[in-house]
């Protein structure tokens, strides 16, 4: 269970609205406005009037895209499941190289919507995409046994609640409510992932900070947003929040240590 002081992290904040979407899209580089049309286009080709929904997610939804850092991350939902070869066909179209990728990385993942309604234990992807100039290529149809599950857990939740619609209704009108106790329960899985082997990650860092926001608050920042929420909140952590910034802006790592305390701040608030 969480910490009697901590916030809920599934209560619902107000919906996304056009203008702040409009600010975000707005808020990309051109080659990135251009690259998730093409996106937009190539599911639209695939899979037609079955998209219940296409979102922009991650730090590109709120505002917080840092060009030559940031991954584009993309959430599609169709209404039924498609056969494999239409989803390897989607996934050959859209990575990097054969769809260019401007950012650092893509990461797009496709969802049906029996699959989410109710939601699966493991959480069911139909296509998982991972491309770019600074990530490896992989296009995954499905979970395999064993695989790490909190990523897809804490996507969704995040999406419902910042995801800016590319195709479709805002995000929370398609996508499942996470209940507390799985999305508290993904918060320590992707704790236990970032204290193992990716302790040395400057994204390990921010990535607590913004769970920190998370359980403190209820709010789905941004890696930056949550690291200045952080300091604020808590200014003893600015060395390890700046260590974390500068290591993350040059591509490098930092020592595994300076995160410690930060780590049991959050294991604390997710007990």
């Amino acid at each position: 269970m969480t910490s009697p002081d901590a916030a809920d992290p599934t209560e619902e904040p107000v919906t996304v609205t056009d203008s702040a979407r409009r600010a975000a899209l707005a808020a990309l580089p051109d080659a990135e406005r251009t690259y998730l049309g093409e996106i937009t286009a190539a599911v639209t080709a695939a899979v037609g009037d079955d998209v219940r929904g296409l979102w922009l997610i991650g730090g590109g939804a709120q505002a917080a895209y840092d060009p030559g850092v940031s991954d584009l991350d993309v959430l599609l939902v169709t209404g039924r499941r498609w056969p494999a070869p239409a989803r390897t066909a989607l996934g050959e179209r859209i990575v990097h190289p054969a769809l260019p990728c401007p950012a650092v990385g893509l990461e797009f993942v496709w969802y049906a919507d029996p699959d989410l309604h109710p939601l699966g234990d493991p959480v069911v992807f139909a296509l998982n995409v991972n491309g770019g100039p600074g990530r490896g290529r992989l296009i995954g149809l499905g979970p395999e046994p064993g695989d790490d599950q909190w990523w897809a857990v804490l996507d969704l939740a995040a999406a419902r609640r910042v995801g800016v619609a590319l195709l479709g209704p805002a995000p929370n009108e398609v996508l499942p409510e996470i209940p507390r106790d799985r999305l508290v329960a993904a918060i320590r899985d992707s704790q236990a992932f970032h204290d193992g082997p990716d302790a040395g990650s400057p994204n390990r860092v921010l990535n607590l900070a913004r769970m920190v926001a998370l359980l403190e608050d209820g709010r789905w920042l941004s890696k930056a947003a949550g690291a200045k929420a952080l300091r604020e909140r808590a200014p003893q952590f600015a060395p390890v929040l700046d260590a974390a910034l500068t290591a993350r802006a040059d591509g490098s790592w930092i020592d595994t240590a300076l995160a410690s305390a930060l780590s049991d701040r959050v294991r604390d608030l997710a007990r």
